[in-house]
């Protein structure tokens, strides 16, 4: 559950919430899109029933071994997607917040080498990584929130009519950033209760922490969010307490901590997808190509200043999810049986 919430709280703090849409929509469409995430999960739960111990590219792979490679080469280029996204919208953040920090491809590398370090560990050493990166996210939220009480002011709240469009829009959006689609097909035999309590679990967290994300910039921030590039970490400057005058730089190991077992989940589930079509290939060979991969096309697009490719950010990554974390789990679960089944 914690994992899946890290993954994607990354997009609430490093991706700009409100850039397109006014904040009416945005909490409509993010609703709407979540209920219709409850529903998208639910083949992965029927699947996970029938086959607790083997994730969908081995279910995969054992009917049918030409479209088995075929699906696990499709994972990992997922994976290798998101992760370039990941690192564009970490990119794009360091460059605009903390331009004269360091140089944009030695902070990307390193978290991209942090990160298959972990991957390489396995499981259980981003599991824990996880772990440290959800409660250092919760200590820091709720310290930057308390220090804006006495700064918050319903006066802020600005209440426009929403449009359908505008709403579908979100929803969409929602939905291609729903990349725990990808995840949870891997992940599942790994969990050691009920996998539905995991990914419910996770959809309830992320809603309610974005639902609180968005109320504390909208009483702090006001009309500031029309033009704010990122409201959650302009809440860092606002806040003071008497011993920081500023939390804005109090956030930051909080985004790289993020980051970090975001890139560090792909990466895994990337080199087992892999592992699992290429059985005469070591899986950390395999991982060291992924990871390469997604850092060289990374650093192409950010040393030219290129934060955002629409077509694969939610075109082809939208398919993927859908098709990979949706159609293919319907598939096996409502298709022809095994022999014994």
């Amino acid at each position: 559950m914690v994992i899946l919430f890290i993954s994607r709280i990354f997009y609430s703090m490093t991706f700009i919430p409100f850039k397109y849409n006014d904040v009416t929509c945005q909490v409509i469409g993010f609703s709407i899109a979540t209920a219709i995430e409850c529903l998208a999960v639910i083949p992965l739960i029927i699947l996970y029933k029938k086959h607790p111990d083997k994730n969908i590219c081995q279910v995969a792979y054992e009917k049918s071994k030409f479209l088995g490679i075929l699906i696990c080469i499709a994972f990992a280029f997922a994976a290798v997607l998101v992760i370039n996204r990941l690192f564009r919208y970490f990119g794009y953040f360091m460059y605009l917040t903390f331009p004269d920090f360091l140089p944009l491809w030695l902070v990307i590398g390193a978290v991209a080498i942090v990160s298959f370090y972990a991957a390489f560990q396995g499981i259980e050493a981003i599991a824990r990584s996880a772990g440290i990166a959800f409660a250092f996210f919760i200590l820091s939220f709720v310290i930057v929130a308390a220090a804006l009480i006495t700064k918050m002011s319903f006066s802020n709240v600005i209440y426009t009519y929403p449009k359908f469009s505008n709403i579908w829009h979100e929803i969409y959006y929602e939905l291609s950033r729903f990349s725990e689609l990808l995840l949870f097909p891997i992940l599942y035999p790994y969990v050691k209760e009920k996998a539905g309590k995991s990914i419910y679990g996770a959809i309830a967290l992320k809603l309610i922490f974005v639902y609180l994300i968005i109320t504390v910039c909208v009483l702090t921030l006001g009309s500031y969010l029309n033009i704010s590039k990122f409201p959650f970490f302009d809440l860092g400057a606002y806040a003071e307490t008497f011993i920081i005058e500023r939390l804005d730089a109090f956030l930051l190991p909080a985004w790289i901590l993020v980051a970090f077992v975001k890139t560090a989940l792909f990466m895994f589930v990337a080199k087992i997808a892999l592992a699992t079509g290429f059985k005469r290939v070591k899986s950390n060979v395999l991982l060291l190509i992924v990871s390469v991969a997604a850092l060289a096309v990374s650093l192409a697009a950010v040393l030219q200043e290129k934060w955002s490719f629409n077509v694969w950010d939610k075109g082809v990554l939208s398919i993927l999810i859908i098709g990979l974390g949706v159609l293919l789990p319907i598939a096996y679960c409502f298709g022809k049986g095994d022999e014994n089944e």
